[in-house]
């Protein structure tokens, strides 16, 4: 009996693949996710065939720009980077989408089209270069270059989701289960549609994951750093799509769900060698989950300053 016990933890070790088989693969299922979100990104021709996309792309993007000076950045109806309030007029906007996926393929508009230069001397396709110099501007551009931001922030959803499924599964199928998680997320028909529009939906997706792999995290060790994953992706979930909300009860959930798991082995190992509940698990836990609440609120300022600074 003891031997057999002995030999578990070995065979089931033998059951997950080597780590360099794991990246190998996992190279392989990112680059085909990739391309399958970046393929034919222009397939409309700058038609609008999404309304929030064409909301987007050509009424509000167009309108932003970085204020020129600090002053003009913490007066929320002085800013130029303000959605939520029409300088021209002087009244409010109502920007139901989240802010820190417009910045970025704002910012992903203005590197794109700085590169053309560039891709017309190494000889690329006049037709993408046309593509390119236009990426700052007004709808078809700018819906281009957000789109390629949703596209590689979905991207980074299939790595996320390899590292979730091998910090829940463990050592024993760790890396079998991460890499089925990312292939069957990769080549989901609804998140390949979904990520070839300048949509909020996919980026919400990615964070939220971000959030639950630092939760994952935090249960396991109750480590402040895995609180403030945890926090960082509930900031930018909610800054990506407020119906992402609801993520700030996952630290209060973790640790919870930490103190119960402290208190059930206290009392089990209590019957036999008298072990008490350390009272550093829920002192933890409450910082962890405070750390966390502080980083989302951080992080979801810096991404979308004028939800707090102009909050009527």
């Amino acid at each position: 009996m003891t031997n057999t016990s002995s030999q578990l933890p070995t065979r089931a070790k033998a059951r997950d693949i080597s780590r360099g088989v794991a990246w190998s693969l996992l190279v392989l299922i990112l680059l085909g996710g990739l391309a399958l979100r970046s393929w034919n990104v222009n397939f409309d021709r700058g038609t609008g065939s999404h309304p929030d996309e064409r909301s987007t792309a050509c009424f509000y993007v167009p309108s932003l720009k970085l204020p020129a000076n600090w002053e003009q950045f913490w007066d929320p109806h002085a800013s130029p980077l303000n959605p939520l309030w029409d300088l021209n007029t002087n009244q409010r906007r109502s920007f139901t989408y989240g802010h820190f996926p417009l910045y970025l393929g704002m910012a992903a508009g203005h590197v794109i089209e700085g590169l053309s230069p560039a891709a017309e001397k190494l000889g690329v396709p006049q037709s993408t270069v046309t593509v390119m110099h236009r990426a700052a501007s007004a709808c078809d551009g700018i819906a281009v270059a957000g789109r390629l931001t949703i596209a590689l922030l979905d991207t980074l959803t299939i790595l996320l989701l390899y590292l979730l499924g091998v910090q829940v599964a463990g050592r024993s199928y760790g890396r079998v289960v991460g890499l089925l998680a990312a292939a069957f997320y990769a080549f989901t028909a609804q998140a390949i549609q979904l990520s070839h529009f300048f949509a909020m939906d996919p980026a919400s997706t990615t964070f939220t994951v971000l959030t639950m792999l630092g939760a994952v995290s935090m249960l396991t060790r109750l480590r402040l750093r895995d609180a403030l994953l945890t926090g960082l992706g509930i900031g930018l979930a909610v800054a990506s799509k407020f119906s992402a909300l609801p993520l700030v009860v996952v630290p209060v959930v973790v640790a919870l769900l930490a103190v119960w798991r402290a208190w059930a082995e206290s009392n089990v190992l209590g019957t036999v060698g008298g072990r008490q509940l350390d009272g550093r698990v829920p002192f933890r836990a409450l910082m962890g989950v405070l750390l966390a609440w502080v980083a989302a609120g951080v992080a979801f300022f810096v991404t979308s300053p004028y939800a707090v600074l102009d909050w009527q």
